[in-house]
């Protein structure tokens, strides 16, 4: 007859002991036999003394378990191949099962002794979770360091990026999730973040959760909007009008403007832009985007673009004396008092308008609109039709 031992060995020889199978990615089927053996040994332990004197059959028996959600057993398990003998993977294993039952504490303990065989890590990784769990950010970004240093890993360096919010420092965090980002397209653990933080500024109400999310993403109307309406609510209505006008810098939301006119209207404040009348079209030049000097030709609108002097018409003569200086056969010119010159360019027979560019002065040459750059939109309200200044 079979010894157990042989048994057990055989049965479960396909169950491989690495760190990485505590993932449990693949649930392990557990045959009758296998079920037998288990149900066998269970029944020759004594608390005195353990059947088989097999450290690694114990851990497979519990990984097995663990596979299969049945914590409890895969404790069991993992506690005997630990009396067996202590070692790195059954430390890692009982940390792992201690964790996933919410004993955070006792898998951080079991994880330190772990890292004393070996500084794996997948340790330092689910060390990190298990601070994390226990509101120990600092600790965990610590974990999270030491576990980068052994290996790049998107979803850790997104984790550490999720800490440097909690902490605090969300400038920071900004540039490890762009890199998360970069490693892996698939991570979406800002946005994710940006999520729980409005739910917890939902419940909070505080302005200043809602300026951590709007530090991530400025392009979250939720946030301008929850801003606004905490502000609002605070009797600080300036900073909840403020908070939308900075809104509309960003995106082109119509809640973000009804939720301002809103606002406007309950502070009996008119909503409409002094400036085009509501209408959003650039009051110049009424929305054409042309230069009303030159009509958006670019040229100067008193020469035409000749750099002549419309007085003397370029010859420099004055036009009372046709630049003979006199102005009957002795007497001697009155304008320009006998000089011959043109008075308005001096002689010069340059376009004092332009300077002799051609180019329309007020819009430099390019015949665009002075006051909206040739947008045609109105520069006090950016075309929205309301007041935002």
């Amino acid at each position: 007859m079979m010894k157990i031992e042989d048994k057990a060995d055989e049965l479960f020889s396909g169950i491989n002991i690495r760190p990485e199978d505590l993932n449990r990615d693949h649930q392990i089927e557990i045959s009758s036999e296998m079920e037998e053996v288990m149900e066998e040994v269970e029944k020759a332990d004594r608390s005195y003394k353990l059947a088989l004197d097999d450290p690694d059959i114990y851990l497979k028996f519990s990984i097995a378990c663990l596979s299969n959600d049945d914590l409890n057993r895969a404790e069991g398990w993992v506690k005997k191949s630990l009396r067996t003998e202590k070692n790195f993977l059954g430390l890692l294993t009982r940390g792992k099962i201690s964790q996933l039952k919410g004993d955070h504490k006792g898998a951080i303990g079991y994880y330190d002794d772990a890292l004393k065989y070996n500084q794996n890590f997948l340790v330092y990784k689910y060390k990190a979770q298990a601070l994390k769990a226990r509101e120990m950010p600092e600790r965990a970004l610590d974990a999270v360091d030491k576990a980068l240093e052994r290996k790049e890993d998107a979803e850790l360096v997104a984790e550490k990026a999720d800490l440097l919010v909690e902490l605090g420092n969300v400038e920071k965090a900004k540039k490890f999730y762009e890199k998360a980002e970069s490693l892996d397209s698939s991570i979406d653990r800002r946005e994710k973040k940006v999520d729980d933080l409005l739910q917890e500024a939902e419940k909070k109400m505080l302005p200043k959760k809602y300026e951590e999310i709007l530090e991530l993403d400025k392009n979250r109307n939720e946030a301008w909007l929850g801003m606004a309406r905490c502000y609002w609510n605070l009797d600080k209505e300036k900073k909840a009008k403020d908070c939308l006008k900075e809104a509309l810098k960003h995106m082109e939301e119509q809640e973000i403007l009804d939720r301002l006119e809103k606002y406007r209207d309950l502070s009996k404040e008119s909503p409409v832009c002094p400036e085009c009348e509501g209408n959003g079209e650039c009051a110049k030049c009424e929305g054409s985007g042309e230069c009303t000097r030159c009509s958006g030709s670019g040229e100067c609108p008193d020469c035409g673009g000749t750099v002549n002097c419309s007085d003397c018409d370029g010859t420099g003569e004055c036009q009372n004396c046709d630049g003979t200086g006199k102005s009957g056969w002795f007497s001697k010119c009155e304008v320009c008092e006998g000089s011959g010159e043109c008075q308005t360019c001096d002689g010069y027979g340059i376009c004092t308008t332009c300077d002799g560019t051609g180019d329309c002065p007020q819009c430099g040459g390019n015949g665009n609109c002075e006051e909206c750059q040739g947008s045609g939109i109105c520069e006090v309200c950016e075309g929205k039709g309301i007041k935002i200044d």
